[in-house]
């Protein structure tokens, strides 16, 4: 990884997702980890912190992603990742989960849904990657 390059880690449950946001995000000189479930993921984390966290809610239960997030929160380390959380269940549930950011619910800096538009993420990753 060259000095320029920040790496970003994607824990999503599905595979697609993990090849549309390389596809994306990868010519901008970022580095794209993914991981299929939260385990692994918050394990990566731990051992060599990102500069940035992409965040599905709906891994093997229909919030995992939140408690991902509030475990990072609570973590020294790991606290100050930017986390930009995406996920289709907002409008599968019909909440607005951007109006929660921030707030205990939704321990998050963004809050995008799927299916994601390429020029938003590449926005929003900009914005938030430090």
């Amino acid at each position: 990884m060259s000095d320029s390059q920040k790496r970003i880690v994607l824990i999503d449950d599905d595979p697609d997702m993990h090849d549309a946001v390389k596809m994306i995000l990868e010519p901008l000189n970022y580095r794209i980890e993914g991981y299929l479930t939260g385990p692994d993921g918050l394990e990566a984390l731990r051992a060599d912190p990102p500069n940035l966290l992409l965040l599905d809610i709906m891994l093997s239960s229909p919030s995992e992603g939140f408690h991902i997030s509030y475990e990072m929160k609570q973590d020294d380390v790991l606290k100050n990742i930017p986390i930009i959380m995406i996920s289709a269940i907002g409008q599968t549930m019909g909440m607005d989960y951007a109006k929660e950011l921030g707030s205990d619910y939704v321990k998050a800096d963004l809050f995008m849904e799927k299916p994601l538009e390429a020029a938003k993420l590449r926005e929003a990753v900009e914005e938030h990657c430090d």
